[in-house]
């Protein structure tokens, strides 16, 4: 979902300007064709929250695979015959010890090392249209992903069964967080220190705290890194330690699974990370604006996002440690 090309690894084979055209075009075309969604009742989603436009969480993802591709959300489609799963939880501060303790017991192993993948696959909504930061509510996409153990690689299939590899950009990663100590309070430092060194883009909120640009970075590495038991539980219960965090009941993922949320809301966008409210596992990522916000697009148009507009929506469907990118479960 950005909308700038990274570099691309010499590790495989050459990737030519052809290859990446055919990545992009790939990718494109999945978004202009509609994937069919249950033919069930469709709730209203939670309170509208915020989001800003730029670089989203599948976005990056996409990105690998040379093509700006963005998550989003908004009115939801819930399977057939299920309902609200909702568990009260009083404060963010217990929501985050649980999803912590359901994150020490998830079924996956990570060791931070170049040699082993972990595989993703991804719901997510697409751009209505690029480079327009709204997303589609009505329409699904499959998005599959595959990131080296060590956190500094992501490889996307070009869709002509070759990969296109790329290296995360500066910031931190999953082996960073992994040094010890790995407690909530050193995940904020390093992801505080992180996010100070990282320049805004055009894309950023320019109100943005610091506070939220630390609660999208941990929203960003949930999603995309291959985080270590210990360090899923750490940035869970990092979460209560930042500033103006709440909890959001019966949040909905973009494949239509209820659980509850951390949200975080800003001057223009709120964004959730949803968890089961059974077994408190991350699901997925859900953010709307709050305010209107008008933005530049190429040829000198601009689009104004009005608030209650849907900019992000993911569901992980699956996340499994294979032999090499490209190796599905």
């Amino acid at each position: 979902m950005m909308d700038e090309f990274g570099r691309f690894l010499e590790a495989t084979p050459a990737i030519s300007g052809e290859a990446k055209a055919a990545a992009r075009t790939r990718l494109l075309e999945a978004i202009r064709e509609p994937v069919p969604l249950p033919p069930t009742p469709q709730p209203t989603p939670p309170t509208p929250p915020a989001r800003r436009r730029g670089p989203r969480l599948a976005w990056r993802l996409a990105l690998a695979a040379s093509v700006a591709l963005a998550v989003g959300a908004g009115v939801i489609t819930v399977r057939g015959g299920e309902q609200p799963a909702t568990a009260p939880v009083a404060a963010v501060r217990e929501l985050g010890d649980k999803a912590a303790r359901s994150a020490e017991t998830d079924p996956y192993q990570i060791t931070p090392s170049p040699g082993r993948w972990l595989y993703v696959k991804q719901t997510i909504a697409p751009l209505r249209q690029e480079p327009e930061p709204e997303v589609d509510r009505d329409r699904r996409m499959t998005l599959e992903t595959w990131h080296s153990l060590d956190g500094k690689q992501v490889a996307l299939d070009d869709g002509r069964g070759r990969l296109v590899t790329e290296e995360y950009g500066p910031g931190v990663t999953a082996g960073d967080l992994a040094r010890a100590p790995v407690t909530p309070e050193e995940m904020i430092a390093r992801i505080g220190a992180s996010v100070d060194a990282t320049p805004a883009t055009e894309f950023d909120d320019p109100g943005a705290t610091r506070q939220e640009r630390i609660f999208r970075k941990i929203s960003q590495l949930l999603g995309e890194q291959p985080l270590t038991a210990d360090v899923r539980a750490a940035l869970f219960r990092a979460l209560p330690m930042i500033e103006g965090v709440a909890v959001k009941q019966d949040a909905i993922d973009a494949a239509g699974r209820h659980g509850v949320a951390f949200a975080c809301t800003g001057t223009w966008e709120r964004l959730e990370i949803i968890v089961s409210a059974q077994d408190y596992r991350f699901l997925g990522t859900y953010g709307e604006s709050v305010a209107e916000r008008a933005f530049d697009l190429p040829g000198g148009a601009t689009r104004t996002v009005r608030a209650g507009t849907p900019l992000v929506w993911s569901a992980r469907m699956t996340a499994e440690v294979v032999d090499k990118a490209g190796d599905r479960p």
